[in-house]
Protein backbone atom coordinates (compact mmCIF):
# COMPACT_ATOMS: atom_id res chain seq x y z
CA UNK A 1 0.00 0.00 0.00
CA UNK A 2 1.60 2.93 -0.88
CA UNK A 3 2.24 5.29 1.76
CA UNK A 4 0.69 9.19 1.14
CA UNK A 5 3.10 12.81 1.60
CA UNK A 6 1.07 13.20 4.71
CA UNK A 7 1.22 10.01 6.12
CA UNK A 8 5.29 9.79 5.61
CA UNK A 9 5.40 12.88 7.55
CA UNK A 10 3.43 11.35 10.39
CA UNK A 11 5.61 8.48 10.79
CA UNK A 12 8.74 10.54 10.46
CA UNK A 13 7.63 13.23 13.17
CA UNK A 14 6.46 10.39 15.80
CA UNK A 15 9.87 8.75 15.00
CA UNK A 16 11.48 11.91 16.12
CA UNK A 17 10.26 10.90 19.51
CA UNK A 18 12.62 7.93 19.40
CA UNK A 19 16.16 9.16 18.35
CA UNK A 20 17.17 10.13 21.63
CA UNK A 21 16.39 6.40 22.97
CA UNK A 22 18.85 4.80 20.15
CA UNK A 23 21.29 3.60 22.43
CA UNK A 24 18.13 1.20 24.60
CA UNK A 25 16.74 0.39 20.97
CA UNK A 26 19.88 -1.07 20.48
CA UNK A 27 19.90 -2.68 23.74
CA UNK A 28 16.54 -3.76 23.31
CA UNK A 29 17.51 -5.42 20.03
CA UNK A 30 20.16 -6.90 21.04
CA UNK A 31 18.09 -8.36 24.09
CA UNK A 32 15.62 -10.16 21.38
CA UNK A 33 18.25 -11.40 19.34
CA UNK A 34 19.50 -13.07 22.62
CA UNK A 35 16.25 -14.51 23.41
CA UNK A 36 15.47 -15.69 19.79
CA UNK A 37 19.18 -17.00 20.13
CA UNK A 38 18.45 -19.08 23.30
CA UNK A 39 15.20 -20.50 22.04
CA UNK A 40 15.98 -21.30 18.86
CA UNK A 41 19.25 -22.91 20.65
CA UNK A 42 17.26 -24.99 22.84
CA UNK A 43 14.85 -26.81 20.13
CA UNK A 44 17.98 -27.19 18.57
CA UNK A 45 19.64 -29.09 21.37
CA UNK A 46 16.26 -31.31 22.06
CA UNK A 47 17.54 -33.60 19.20
CA UNK A 48 20.72 -34.20 20.27
CA UNK A 49 19.68 -34.38 23.94
CA UNK A 50 16.37 -36.46 23.39
CA UNK A 51 18.88 -39.23 21.27
CA UNK A 52 21.96 -38.76 23.89
CA UNK A 53 20.05 -38.90 26.87
CA UNK A 54 17.04 -41.29 26.66
CA UNK A 55 18.20 -43.60 23.16
CA UNK A 56 21.54 -43.67 23.39
CA UNK A 57 21.56 -43.26 27.46
CA UNK A 58 24.57 -41.06 27.46
CA UNK A 59 25.43 -40.56 31.11
CA UNK A 60 28.09 -37.58 30.25
CA UNK A 61 25.05 -35.55 28.02
CA UNK A 62 23.38 -35.81 31.20
CA UNK A 63 25.71 -33.98 33.46
CA UNK A 64 25.90 -31.20 30.50
CA UNK A 65 22.65 -31.08 30.71
CA UNK A 66 22.43 -30.33 34.28
CA UNK A 67 25.06 -27.55 33.37
CA UNK A 68 23.90 -26.37 30.20
CA UNK A 69 20.20 -26.07 30.77
CA UNK A 70 19.87 -23.64 34.35
CA UNK A 71 22.77 -21.31 31.97
CA UNK A 72 20.38 -20.89 29.39
CA UNK A 73 17.53 -20.41 31.82
CA UNK A 74 18.96 -17.80 33.84
CA UNK A 75 20.17 -15.63 30.62
CA UNK A 76 16.88 -15.86 28.87
CA UNK A 77 15.55 -14.47 32.23
CA UNK A 78 17.41 -11.22 32.59
CA UNK A 79 17.23 -10.84 28.20
CA UNK A 80 13.44 -11.19 28.69
CA UNK A 81 13.87 -8.62 31.62
CA UNK A 82 16.06 -6.18 29.61
CA UNK A 83 13.88 -6.41 26.76
CA UNK A 84 10.55 -5.51 28.76
CA UNK A 85 11.71 -3.01 30.76
CA UNK A 86 13.78 -1.12 28.31
CA UNK A 87 10.91 -1.17 26.01
CA UNK A 88 8.43 0.26 28.39
CA UNK A 89 10.90 2.80 29.82
CA UNK A 90 11.22 3.63 26.08
CA UNK A 91 7.16 4.02 25.75
CA UNK A 92 7.25 5.80 28.98
CA UNK A 93 9.82 8.64 27.94
CA UNK A 94 8.39 9.25 24.48
CA UNK A 95 4.67 9.57 26.45
CA UNK A 96 6.83 11.88 29.20
CA UNK A 97 8.35 14.27 26.64
CA UNK A 98 5.04 14.30 24.40
CA UNK A 99 3.03 15.55 27.73
CA UNK A 100 6.15 18.40 28.00
CA UNK A 101 5.59 19.31 24.29
CA UNK A 102 1.94 19.85 24.52
CA UNK A 103 1.73 21.13 27.81
CA UNK A 104 4.39 23.68 26.29
CA UNK A 105 2.59 24.52 23.28
CA UNK A 106 -0.80 25.38 24.63
CA UNK A 107 0.87 28.46 26.45
CA UNK A 108 2.41 29.26 23.33
CA UNK A 109 -1.11 29.27 21.86
CA UNK A 110 -3.40 32.51 21.42
CA UNK A 111 -6.63 32.96 22.88
CA UNK A 112 -8.57 32.55 19.80
CA UNK A 113 -7.09 28.79 19.73
CA UNK A 114 -9.41 28.28 22.97
CA UNK A 115 -12.38 30.01 21.84
CA UNK A 116 -12.54 27.30 19.49
CA UNK A 117 -11.27 24.14 21.35
CA UNK A 118 -13.10 22.07 24.39
CA UNK A 119 -10.62 21.46 27.10
CA UNK A 120 -12.11 18.12 27.52
CA UNK A 121 -10.90 17.89 23.49
CA UNK A 122 -7.43 19.15 24.79
CA UNK A 123 -7.02 16.58 27.90
CA UNK A 124 -8.51 13.65 25.82
CA UNK A 125 -5.51 14.28 23.40
CA UNK A 126 -3.17 14.83 26.70
CA UNK A 127 -4.20 11.70 28.32
CA UNK A 128 -6.32 8.81 26.10
CA UNK A 129 -4.70 9.68 22.36
CA UNK A 130 -0.86 9.65 24.03
CA UNK A 131 -1.93 6.32 25.69
CA UNK A 132 -2.60 4.92 22.72
CA UNK A 133 0.10 6.10 21.05
CA UNK A 134 2.13 4.22 24.21
CA UNK A 135 0.59 1.26 23.31
CA UNK A 136 1.29 1.21 19.59
CA UNK A 137 4.77 2.33 20.39
CA UNK A 138 5.61 -0.36 22.84
CA UNK A 139 3.89 -3.29 20.40
CA UNK A 140 0.58 -3.90 22.74
CA UNK A 141 0.47 -6.70 24.91
CA UNK A 142 -1.08 -9.60 24.13
CA UNK A 143 -5.04 -9.51 25.35
CA UNK A 144 -4.89 -11.65 29.02
CA UNK A 145 -7.90 -12.83 28.07
CA UNK A 146 -6.91 -15.06 25.74
CA UNK A 147 -3.41 -15.83 27.77
CA UNK A 148 -5.95 -16.97 30.08
CA UNK A 149 -7.65 -19.36 27.54
CA UNK A 150 -4.45 -20.75 26.46
CA UNK A 151 -3.74 -21.82 29.79
CA UNK A 152 -6.60 -23.87 30.40
CA UNK A 153 -6.85 -25.38 26.85
CA UNK A 154 -3.37 -26.28 27.54
CA UNK A 155 -4.17 -27.16 30.91
CA UNK A 156 -6.56 -29.74 29.90
CA UNK A 157 -4.80 -31.11 27.33
CA UNK A 158 -1.29 -31.84 30.00
CA UNK A 159 -4.20 -33.72 32.36
CA UNK A 160 -5.67 -36.07 28.87
CA UNK A 161 -1.06 -36.85 28.06
CA UNK A 162 -0.14 -38.21 31.11
CA UNK A 163 -2.75 -37.60 34.53
CA UNK A 164 0.40 -37.86 36.84
CA UNK A 165 2.95 -36.18 35.29
CA UNK A 166 0.00 -33.14 35.43
CA UNK A 167 -0.23 -33.86 38.53
CA UNK A 168 3.22 -33.42 39.76
CA UNK A 169 3.40 -30.00 37.28
CA UNK A 170 0.77 -28.42 39.80
CA UNK A 171 3.24 -29.11 43.00
CA UNK A 172 4.96 -26.24 42.16
CA UNK A 173 1.43 -24.11 41.96
CA UNK A 174 2.22 -22.41 45.40
CA UNK A 175 5.83 -21.16 44.02
CA UNK A 176 3.39 -19.60 41.17
CA UNK A 177 1.32 -18.34 43.67
CA UNK A 178 3.68 -16.75 46.24
CA UNK A 179 5.41 -14.86 42.74
CA UNK A 180 2.19 -13.32 41.87
CA UNK A 181 1.42 -12.27 45.27
CA UNK A 182 4.86 -10.87 45.78
CA UNK A 183 4.67 -9.14 42.37
CA UNK A 184 0.72 -8.33 42.96
CA UNK A 185 1.31 -6.57 45.86
CA UNK A 186 4.47 -4.47 44.24
CA UNK A 187 2.12 -3.67 41.22
CA UNK A 188 -1.15 -2.90 43.54
CA UNK A 189 0.56 -0.35 44.91
CA UNK A 190 2.63 1.13 42.37
CA UNK A 191 -0.13 1.16 39.89
CA UNK A 192 -2.58 3.46 43.14
CA UNK A 193 0.25 5.60 43.70
CA UNK A 194 1.04 5.84 39.46
CA UNK A 195 -2.71 6.82 39.22
CA UNK A 196 -2.96 9.31 41.69
CA UNK A 197 0.14 11.57 40.27
CA UNK A 198 -1.30 10.71 37.01
CA UNK A 199 -4.51 12.90 38.56
CA UNK A 200 -2.21 15.27 39.53
CA UNK A 201 -0.54 15.67 35.72
CA UNK A 202 -4.29 16.00 34.68
CA UNK A 203 -5.23 18.82 37.30
CA UNK A 204 -1.90 20.69 36.35
CA UNK A 205 -3.40 20.99 32.65
CA UNK A 206 -7.15 22.07 33.74
CA UNK A 207 -5.19 24.28 35.99
CA UNK A 208 -3.16 26.06 33.31
CA UNK A 209 -6.35 25.60 30.54
CA UNK A 210 -8.44 27.84 32.82
CA UNK A 211 -5.87 30.07 34.11
CA UNK A 212 -4.41 30.77 30.52
CA UNK A 213 -5.21 34.57 30.69
CA UNK A 214 -3.44 35.15 33.60
CA UNK A 215 -0.29 33.30 33.35
CA UNK A 216 -0.52 34.93 29.50
CA UNK A 217 -0.96 38.48 31.67
CA UNK A 218 2.26 37.82 34.03
CA UNK A 219 4.33 35.75 31.69
CA UNK A 220 3.57 32.91 34.12
CA UNK A 221 4.53 30.19 31.35
CA UNK A 222 7.75 29.20 32.34
CA UNK A 223 6.89 28.96 36.07
CA UNK A 224 3.88 27.18 35.24
CA UNK A 225 5.50 24.47 32.86
CA UNK A 226 8.20 24.17 35.71
CA UNK A 227 5.72 23.22 38.01
CA UNK A 228 4.17 20.66 35.71
CA UNK A 229 7.58 19.41 35.05
CA UNK A 230 7.91 18.40 38.54
CA UNK A 231 4.41 16.74 38.74
CA UNK A 232 5.25 15.08 35.41
CA UNK A 233 8.51 13.54 36.08
CA UNK A 234 7.15 12.01 39.30
CA UNK A 235 4.98 10.34 37.97
CA UNK A 236 7.30 8.74 35.62
CA UNK A 237 9.30 7.39 38.51
CA UNK A 238 5.99 6.18 40.28
CA UNK A 239 4.82 4.28 36.93
CA UNK A 240 8.82 2.83 35.93
CA UNK A 241 8.50 0.95 39.19
CA UNK A 242 5.17 -0.34 38.29
CA UNK A 243 6.68 -1.47 35.25
CA UNK A 244 9.87 -2.73 36.69
CA UNK A 245 7.29 -4.99 38.86
CA UNK A 246 5.41 -5.91 35.51
CA UNK A 247 8.65 -6.47 33.49
CA UNK A 248 10.11 -8.76 36.12
CA UNK A 249 7.34 -10.87 37.03
CA UNK A 250 6.59 -12.45 33.76
CA UNK A 251 10.38 -14.01 33.71
CA UNK A 252 10.16 -15.14 36.77
CA UNK A 253 6.62 -16.86 35.99
CA UNK A 254 8.32 -18.26 32.99
CA UNK A 255 11.90 -19.41 34.97
CA UNK A 256 9.40 -21.32 37.69
CA UNK A 257 7.76 -23.24 34.51
CA UNK A 258 11.37 -23.57 33.22
CA UNK A 259 12.70 -25.13 36.41
CA UNK A 260 9.38 -27.16 36.57
CA UNK A 261 10.75 -28.72 32.93
CA UNK A 262 14.09 -29.02 34.44
CA UNK A 263 12.97 -31.19 37.30
CA UNK A 264 10.08 -33.55 34.98
CA UNK A 265 12.90 -34.46 32.56
CA UNK A 266 14.53 -36.39 35.72
CA UNK A 267 11.28 -37.39 36.37
CA UNK A 268 10.32 -38.51 33.12
CA UNK A 269 14.00 -40.03 31.72
CA UNK A 270 13.45 -42.18 35.42
CA UNK A 271 9.78 -43.05 34.47
CA UNK A 272 11.02 -43.77 30.75
CA UNK A 273 13.78 -46.13 31.84
CA UNK A 274 11.03 -47.71 34.22
CA UNK A 275 8.91 -48.31 31.26
CA UNK A 276 6.32 -46.20 32.59
CA UNK A 277 5.40 -43.54 29.75
CA UNK A 278 7.66 -43.98 26.30
CA UNK A 279 9.44 -41.47 25.13
CA UNK A 280 7.01 -39.75 22.79
CA UNK A 281 4.37 -39.32 25.12
CA UNK A 282 6.84 -37.43 27.52
CA UNK A 283 8.19 -35.11 25.01
CA UNK A 284 4.75 -34.30 23.90
CA UNK A 285 3.30 -33.56 27.88
CA UNK A 286 7.16 -31.22 27.97
CA UNK A 287 5.84 -29.20 24.85
CA UNK A 288 2.55 -28.85 25.70
CA UNK A 289 3.46 -27.69 29.28
CA UNK A 290 6.35 -24.95 28.15
CA UNK A 291 3.81 -23.40 25.63
CA UNK A 292 1.49 -22.47 28.90
CA UNK A 293 4.54 -20.39 29.55
CA UNK A 294 5.13 -19.15 26.06
CA UNK A 295 3.88 -15.38 24.49
CA UNK A 296 1.02 -15.40 21.75
CA UNK A 297 1.92 -12.54 19.49
CA UNK A 298 -1.74 -11.93 17.80
CA UNK A 299 -0.26 -9.81 14.51
CA UNK A 300 -3.54 -8.65 13.41
CA UNK A 301 -4.62 -7.59 16.63
CA UNK A 302 -1.04 -5.14 16.93
CA UNK A 303 -1.64 -3.88 13.98
CA UNK A 304 -5.29 -2.52 14.54
CA UNK A 305 -3.80 -0.87 18.08
CA UNK A 306 -0.80 0.65 15.91
CA UNK A 307 -3.40 2.10 13.58
CA UNK A 308 -5.14 3.71 16.27
CA UNK A 309 -1.78 4.56 17.64
CA UNK A 310 -1.16 6.52 14.55
CA UNK A 311 -4.76 7.69 14.69
CA UNK A 312 -4.29 9.56 17.98
CA UNK A 313 -0.78 10.95 16.88
CA UNK A 314 -1.88 12.37 13.97
CA UNK A 315 -5.01 14.22 16.59
CA UNK A 316 -1.95 15.25 18.68
CA UNK A 317 0.62 16.25 15.79
CA UNK A 318 -2.57 18.82 14.27
CA UNK A 319 -2.25 20.41 17.83
CA UNK A 320 1.46 20.70 18.16
CA UNK A 321 1.66 22.00 14.67
CA UNK A 322 -1.16 24.39 15.44
CA UNK A 323 -0.26 28.50 14.19
CA UNK A 324 0.65 31.18 16.52
CA UNK A 325 -1.99 33.86 15.69
CA UNK A 326 -0.01 36.25 17.47
CA UNK A 327 3.20 37.17 15.23
CA UNK A 328 6.19 37.95 17.43
CA UNK A 329 8.86 39.99 15.11
CA UNK A 330 12.51 38.56 15.24
CA UNK A 331 13.91 41.66 16.78
CA UNK A 332 11.10 43.55 18.88
CA UNK A 333 11.32 46.75 20.62
CA UNK A 334 12.00 46.22 24.47
CA UNK A 335 10.33 49.24 26.37
CA UNK A 336 12.90 49.76 29.54
CA UNK A 337 10.78 52.87 30.94
CA UNK A 338 7.13 52.66 29.95
CA UNK A 339 5.53 55.83 30.88
CA UNK A 340 2.07 54.13 30.12
CA UNK A 341 0.68 56.16 27.24
CA UNK A 342 -1.68 54.63 25.35
CA UNK A 343 -3.66 54.88 22.07
CA UNK A 344 -5.97 53.42 19.96
CA UNK A 345 -6.00 54.59 16.01
CA UNK A 346 -8.84 53.22 13.60
CA UNK A 347 -8.89 50.17 15.41
CA UNK A 348 -11.34 47.33 14.26
CA UNK A 349 -11.75 43.72 15.67
CA UNK A 350 -13.79 40.96 15.33
CA UNK A 351 -13.61 37.31 16.80
CA UNK A 352 -12.89 34.30 14.14
CA UNK A 353 -16.41 32.51 15.27
CA UNK A 354 -18.19 35.90 14.55
CA UNK A 355 -19.44 37.59 11.17
CA UNK A 356 -19.80 41.16 12.58
CA UNK A 357 -16.97 43.66 13.92
CA UNK A 358 -17.10 43.44 17.94
CA UNK A 359 -15.05 46.92 17.79
CA UNK A 360 -15.46 49.53 15.12
CA UNK A 361 -12.68 52.62 15.01
CA UNK A 362 -11.67 53.04 17.83
CA UNK A 363 -10.03 55.96 18.26
CA UNK A 364 -8.84 57.43 21.80
CA UNK A 365 -5.59 58.42 23.80
CA UNK A 366 -4.93 57.30 27.44
CA UNK A 367 -2.57 59.85 28.79
CA UNK A 368 0.39 58.40 31.65
CA UNK A 369 -1.39 58.06 35.18
CA UNK A 370 -4.36 58.67 33.32
CA UNK A 371 -7.44 56.47 34.79
CA UNK A 372 -9.91 55.54 31.89
CA UNK A 373 -12.76 53.48 32.18
CA UNK A 374 -15.05 51.91 29.46
CA UNK A 375 -18.25 51.58 30.04
CA UNK A 376 -21.36 49.75 27.84
CA UNK A 377 -23.59 46.80 27.99
CA UNK A 378 -22.77 43.03 27.83
CA UNK A 379 -20.81 42.73 24.40
CA UNK A 380 -20.34 46.01 23.67
CA UNK A 381 -16.55 45.38 23.74
CA UNK A 382 -15.26 46.75 27.05
CA UNK A 383 -13.17 43.04 27.66
CA UNK A 384 -11.96 43.02 23.68
CA UNK A 385 -9.93 46.58 24.67
CA UNK A 386 -8.23 44.65 27.90
CA UNK A 387 -7.33 41.34 25.47
CA UNK A 388 -6.00 43.69 22.58
CA UNK A 389 -4.24 45.80 25.32
CA UNK A 390 -2.37 42.44 26.62
CA UNK A 391 -2.15 40.97 22.58
CA UNK A 392 -4.19 38.04 23.27
CA UNK A 393 -4.70 39.03 19.67
CA UNK A 394 -3.87 42.02 17.13
CA UNK A 395 -6.64 44.45 15.98
CA UNK A 396 -8.16 43.60 12.08
CA UNK A 397 -7.75 46.89 11.28
CA UNK A 398 -5.96 49.80 12.69
CA UNK A 399 -2.82 49.97 15.35
CA UNK A 400 -2.89 49.98 19.23
CA UNK A 401 -0.04 52.34 20.41
CA UNK A 402 2.11 52.04 23.43
CA UNK A 403 4.09 55.23 24.42
CA UNK A 404 4.20 55.58 20.72
CA UNK A 405 5.23 52.44 19.36
CA UNK A 406 3.00 50.02 17.60
CA UNK A 407 1.90 47.32 19.61
CA UNK A 408 3.34 44.50 17.48
CA UNK A 409 6.50 45.68 17.36
CA UNK A 410 7.19 45.42 21.06
CA UNK A 411 8.74 42.20 22.81
CA UNK A 412 5.79 40.40 23.97
CA UNK A 413 7.36 39.50 27.33
CA UNK A 414 8.01 42.88 27.70
CA UNK A 415 4.83 44.39 26.91
CA UNK A 416 3.31 42.14 29.49
CA UNK A 417 6.21 42.92 32.36
CA UNK A 418 4.69 46.11 33.01
CA UNK A 419 0.64 45.21 32.84
CA UNK A 420 -0.91 43.94 35.33
CA UNK A 421 -4.79 42.76 35.38
CA UNK A 422 -7.64 42.12 37.49
CA UNK A 423 -10.22 40.18 36.30
CA UNK A 424 -14.28 39.18 37.07
CA UNK A 425 -13.41 35.62 37.78
CA UNK A 426 -10.90 35.57 39.82
CA UNK A 427 -8.43 33.13 39.11
CA UNK A 428 -6.17 31.49 41.91
CA UNK A 429 -3.75 28.53 42.09
CA UNK A 430 -4.10 25.82 44.67
CA UNK A 431 -1.07 27.05 46.04
CA UNK A 432 0.32 29.16 48.92
CA UNK A 433 -1.27 32.41 49.43
CA UNK A 434 2.33 33.76 49.07
CA UNK A 435 2.85 31.95 45.82
CA UNK A 436 -0.19 32.96 44.45
CA UNK A 437 0.71 36.38 44.81
CA UNK A 438 4.43 35.95 43.79
CA UNK A 439 2.79 34.47 40.15
CA UNK A 440 2.67 38.40 39.77
CA UNK A 441 6.28 38.24 40.13
CA UNK A 442 8.61 35.46 40.87
CA UNK A 443 11.33 37.67 41.86
CA UNK A 444 9.41 39.69 44.37
CA UNK A 445 10.78 40.17 48.12
CA UNK A 446 9.14 39.13 51.06
CA UNK A 447 8.65 43.26 51.87
CA UNK A 448 7.05 43.48 48.40
CA UNK A 449 4.70 40.69 49.31
CA UNK A 450 3.90 42.67 52.62
CA UNK A 451 3.54 46.04 51.02
CA UNK A 452 1.05 44.10 48.34
CA UNK A 453 -1.16 42.52 51.10
CA UNK A 454 -1.20 45.63 53.03
CA UNK A 455 -2.26 48.08 49.94
CA UNK A 456 -5.21 45.27 48.75
CA UNK A 457 -6.25 45.50 52.24
CA UNK A 458 -5.33 41.57 52.46
CA UNK A 459 -3.33 41.76 55.76
CA UNK A 460 -6.56 41.05 58.29
CA UNK A 461 -7.61 37.84 56.30
CA UNK A 462 -4.46 36.41 55.63
CA UNK A 463 -3.39 36.63 59.32
CA UNK A 464 -6.80 34.44 60.69
CA UNK A 465 -5.55 31.76 58.14
CA UNK A 466 -4.34 28.95 59.63
CA UNK A 467 -0.56 29.19 58.50
CA UNK A 468 -0.86 32.76 56.94
CA UNK A 469 0.86 33.42 53.93
CA UNK A 470 2.15 29.63 53.11
CA UNK A 471 -1.80 28.43 53.63
CA UNK A 472 -2.67 26.43 50.82
CA UNK A 473 -6.06 28.46 49.39
CA UNK A 474 -7.20 24.49 47.95
CA UNK A 475 -8.38 24.11 44.35
CA UNK A 476 -9.83 27.17 42.47
CA UNK A 477 -9.49 28.93 46.16
CA UNK A 478 -12.02 26.85 47.83
CA UNK A 479 -10.59 28.13 51.24
CA UNK A 480 -11.26 31.63 50.54
CA UNK A 481 -14.32 33.91 49.73
CA UNK A 482 -14.74 35.84 46.58
CA UNK A 483 -14.03 39.01 48.07
CA UNK A 484 -10.40 37.43 49.35
CA UNK A 485 -9.71 35.91 46.33
CA UNK A 486 -10.31 39.09 44.61
CA UNK A 487 -7.81 41.38 47.38
CA UNK A 488 -5.39 38.12 46.26
CA UNK A 489 -5.64 39.37 42.62
CA UNK A 490 -5.18 42.79 43.06
CA UNK A 491 -1.95 42.04 45.90
CA UNK A 492 -0.86 40.04 42.74
CA UNK A 493 -1.45 42.59 40.38
CA UNK A 494 0.75 45.32 43.14
CA UNK A 495 3.18 43.24 43.57
CA UNK A 496 4.12 43.55 39.80
CA UNK A 497 4.57 47.30 40.03
CA UNK A 498 2.88 47.85 36.79
CA UNK A 499 2.87 51.04 34.47
CA UNK A 500 -0.77 50.12 33.43
CA UNK A 501 -3.32 48.51 35.12
CA UNK A 502 -6.31 46.59 33.80
CA UNK A 503 -8.82 46.43 35.71
CA UNK A 504 -11.44 43.83 33.44
CA UNK A 505 -14.97 44.34 35.49
CA UNK A 506 -12.95 43.31 38.82
CA UNK A 507 -16.31 43.92 41.18
CA UNK A 508 -19.18 42.72 39.28
CA UNK A 509 -19.40 39.06 40.91
CA UNK A 510 -19.26 39.97 44.03
CA UNK A 511 -22.18 41.61 46.66
CA UNK A 512 -22.25 44.39 47.72
CA UNK A 513 -19.95 44.35 51.45
CA UNK A 514 -17.40 42.42 49.32
CA UNK A 515 -17.76 45.11 46.29
CA UNK A 516 -17.28 47.99 49.09
CA UNK A 517 -14.15 46.09 50.53
CA UNK A 518 -12.50 45.67 46.70
CA UNK A 519 -13.11 48.65 45.88
CA UNK A 520 -11.48 50.61 48.92
CA UNK A 521 -8.71 48.25 47.86
CA UNK A 522 -8.63 49.30 44.30
CA UNK A 523 -8.54 52.56 45.39
CA UNK A 524 -5.57 52.13 47.08
CA UNK A 525 -3.70 51.04 43.83
CA UNK A 526 -4.48 53.55 41.46
CA UNK A 527 -2.00 55.93 42.00
CA UNK A 528 1.33 56.71 39.93
CA UNK A 529 0.00 54.39 37.27
CA UNK A 530 -2.08 54.06 34.24
CA UNK A 531 -5.49 52.62 35.24
CA UNK A 532 -7.62 51.29 32.50
CA UNK A 533 -10.82 49.63 33.75
CA UNK A 534 -14.12 48.01 32.43
CA UNK A 535 -17.13 47.96 34.42
CA UNK A 536 -20.88 47.29 34.24
CA UNK A 537 -21.63 48.97 37.74
CA UNK A 538 -21.07 52.97 36.95
CA UNK A 539 -20.69 53.74 41.28
CA UNK A 540 -16.91 51.93 40.66
CA UNK A 541 -16.17 54.82 37.86
CA UNK A 542 -17.63 58.07 38.86
CA UNK A 543 -14.33 58.98 39.75
CA UNK A 544 -12.46 58.18 36.40
CA UNK A 545 -10.37 61.23 34.33
CA UNK A 546 -12.59 60.04 31.22
CA UNK A 547 -15.01 57.72 30.93
CA UNK A 548 -15.38 55.99 27.25
CA UNK A 549 -19.12 54.63 26.49
CA UNK A 550 -19.19 52.02 24.14
CA UNK A 551 -22.21 50.90 22.09
CA UNK A 552 -22.37 48.23 19.43
CA UNK A 553 -18.48 48.24 19.39
CA UNK A 554 -18.56 51.94 18.76
CA UNK A 555 -17.01 55.11 21.40
CA UNK A 556 -20.60 57.02 21.75
CA UNK A 557 -19.50 59.24 24.00
CA UNK A 558 -16.20 59.93 26.18
CA UNK A 559 -15.48 62.53 28.82
CA UNK A 560 -15.68 63.08 32.84
CA UNK A 561 -18.74 61.36 35.26
CA UNK A 562 -20.71 64.90 35.35
CA UNK A 563 -19.51 66.15 31.90
CA UNK A 564 -22.28 62.79 30.27
CA UNK A 565 -24.56 63.31 33.18
CA UNK A 566 -25.05 66.40 31.69
CA UNK A 567 -24.81 65.27 28.36
CA UNK A 568 -28.04 63.20 29.02
CA UNK A 569 -26.94 60.57 26.54
CA UNK A 570 -26.40 56.58 26.90
CA UNK A 571 -23.65 56.92 29.64
CA UNK A 572 -27.01 58.75 31.39
CA UNK A 573 -29.58 56.22 30.35
CA UNK A 574 -27.19 53.57 31.91
CA UNK A 575 -26.67 55.36 35.13
CA UNK A 576 -30.07 56.02 35.45
CA UNK A 577 -30.93 52.88 35.14
CA UNK A 578 -28.73 51.42 38.21
CA UNK A 579 -30.05 54.74 40.04
CA UNK A 580 -34.03 54.04 39.86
Amino acid sequence: MKISPEQKKLYKSLFSYLKPHKKRMVIAFVSMAVLAGIRGLIVYLVGPFIQGIFIDKNTKMVKILLIVLPILFIIRLLAEYINNYVMNYIGQKTVQQMREDIFIKIHELPMEFYWRSKTGDILSRVMNDIGNIQSAVQFIPLYGVRDMLTVIFVTFFLFYINFKLAIFSLVFLPFSLVALRIFGKKMRKYSRDSQRLISDVSNSFQESLGAIPIIKAYNYEDESVKKFRFSNQEYFNKVMKYLRATSLSGPVMEFIGSMVVYVLIFIGYKWIMSGQITAGVFFSFIAAFVTVYMPFKNISNMNSKLQIGMASWERIYSLLNEKKVVEVKSNPVVLKNPKGKIEFKNVHYKYPTSDGYVLNDINLVINPNDIVAFVGSSGSGKSTIIQLLLRFFDPVKGQILIDDYDIRDLDLKSLREFMSIVTQDTIVFNDTIENNIRVGRLDSTEKDILEAIEVSDSYNFIKKMPQGLKTVIGEHGLKVSGGQKQRLAIARAVVRKPRILLLDEATSNLDSKSEEVVQKAIENVLKEKTVVMTAHRLSTVVNADQIFVLKNGEVVEHGKHDELIKHNGEYYNLYKKQNI
